[in-house]
This record gives structure tokens, sequence and C-alpha cells, in this order.
């Protein structure tokens, strides 16, 4: 499934069974379909020294003869015995892949990963095949036996502890941008913050200081990485906050900030 503008670009070089999603990539988690990420993603996870775990679910006879480098075996009893090691940090990415990238294969770890509360699991799309056939360093011998993760801020992250900081004490270098709708405010408003919703920023850049710092913040995370990115592309200085924003109901001035 793609987004109606992927959809478009896909038309044009002759691709004729083209489906759109309109509802995006939350609500088809939400609705438990798989997620699938390619050899270009992992790639640049490295390329960024991003944090990611993954998983080779092949037999240990298949992952001696070669596998992706950084790759953790799947005990034979399944994947439940690596549950423990996994990070209290539930935004980690998780990427699952098994010798061709079979999909009904992958289907039950990829869903049992998501129980237990992992957001952002996705599953290789050709598997280490598309891996070999992409001319990627292989790895030969056992793959690790145990899953470590050290959390890092991806470029253009925030660090939710400065970014809680700012609200309580502002700095004249930076505005921290709510790129939520109108609707959204009426749950709650940050302190010291102002309000321009994603779908109006591109059109509304104009509007904001090029002697800034901005910081973007939604709700999730999300649409504040959106953002960030339709501002630099504007030429401004801009980083976002990948973190859990929740309002009190009843108290709206009262808020938490955690890791999504």
């Amino acid at each position: 499934m793609l987004s109606p503008l992927a959809a478009r670009k896909a038309e044009k070089l002759g691709y004729s069974n083209v489906k759109v999603f309109h509802a995006g990539l939350p609500a088809w988690k939400k609705a438990g379909h798989i997620v699938v990420s390619n050899v270009q993603a992992l790639e640049e996870y490295d390329k960024v020294d991003a944090s990611y775990i993954l998983l080779d679910l092949r037999p240990a006879s298949e992952i001696v003869k070669g596998h992706i480098p950084k790759a953790v075996a799947v005990p034979e009893g399944g994947i439940s015995a690596l549950k423990d090691q996994f990070p209290q940090y539930k935004g980690a990415a998780v990427i699952l892949y098994n010798q061709d990238g079979d999909l009904k294969a992958a289907e039950k770890p990829f869903k049992e990963i998501g129980a237990w509360g992992y957001k952002d699991v996705s599953v290789l799309s050709g598997g280490f095949q598309a891996w070999e056939k992409a001319g990627k360093n292989v790895a030969k011998g056992p793959a690790a036996p145990k899953v470590t993760y050290v959390r890092k801020l991806l470029p253009g992250e925030f660090e939710i502890a400065a970014f809680k900081a700012i609200l309580e004490k502002p700095d004249k270098d930076i505005i921290v941008l709510d790129v939520r709708t109108a609707r959204e405010l009426e749950d709650g408003v940050l302190p010291n913050t102002r309000n321009i919703p994603v779908e109006e920023l591109e059109s509304r850049a104009s509007e904001l200081p090029k002697d800034k710092t901005f910081v973007t913040h939604c709700r999730t995370g999300i649409r504040a990485e959106m953002a960030q990115n339709i501002l630099k592309k504007a030429g401004l200085n801009a980083k976002y906050l990948k973190a859990k924003v929740d309002f009190d109901k009843e108290k709206k001035d009262q808020y938490t900030i955690t890791e999504e």
C-alpha cells in the first residue's frame, strides 16, 4: 500500500495495480497489517548510526552460512525467549527477516513483538536473499545470541529532558512549535509554545524568523518529524520531539511527556 503521492509516482513508472491506504501508517498498524522495510532503510540506520534490533528468523544451520551483520539469532523456541532482553523503550526499531521475505512466515513473530507494545516493527522485504542480491556485506558463522540495545537520538531529534527544561525556562533563541490541529489544542497546550498545524506549515514557513532554532512537537512525534523536514527545506534550523505528549482531561494545563 502506498501514500497518494507515492501511488502517483508508481503509476507514472508504469505500475497499474497500485492501491492507496488513505488512513496512513498508524491506522495500518492498528489494523494489524504487516509493515515492510527494505535494504535501503536498513542501510540508512547504519548510515546515521541509529539504534535498531535485527532478528534473523531462520534456522541456525542457515544462519551460520551467512547472515546480515548485527543480526540476532531467534532461538528454536521462538521469539518469546528474547522478550526479557528487549529494551523498555517501546519506540525501538525492530526488523525481522527470513530467507526470502515470506510475510506469512514472519507474521507470528511480527504480531507477537507488537503485542509486547513495540510500535516500530517491520519485516525486511525480500529477506536475506534481497540483502545478498543487493551485494551487501554478509557475516559468516553464528549470529549474536542476545539482544543488546542502546537508545541513541536520531539526526534532528531533540532530547526529552532538554525539551522539558525549555518549557519551564524559555530560551530566547529557541521556539517550540506545536504542529497539532486547532481541535487538538482544546485538549491542552504546552507553555511557551507557538502553534502552526503541520498541514499549513509549508505555506506559512515564511512567517518564521530565520535566526531562531525551532523544536517541533505533536502528540506522538510523527507529525513533529514531518514538520522538522518541512522547516529544513525552508532553510530553517529545526529539530523535533519524538515523544508522547498527554494532557490531563480535567486540568488541561497539566501534562506528561514520555518516550513513545
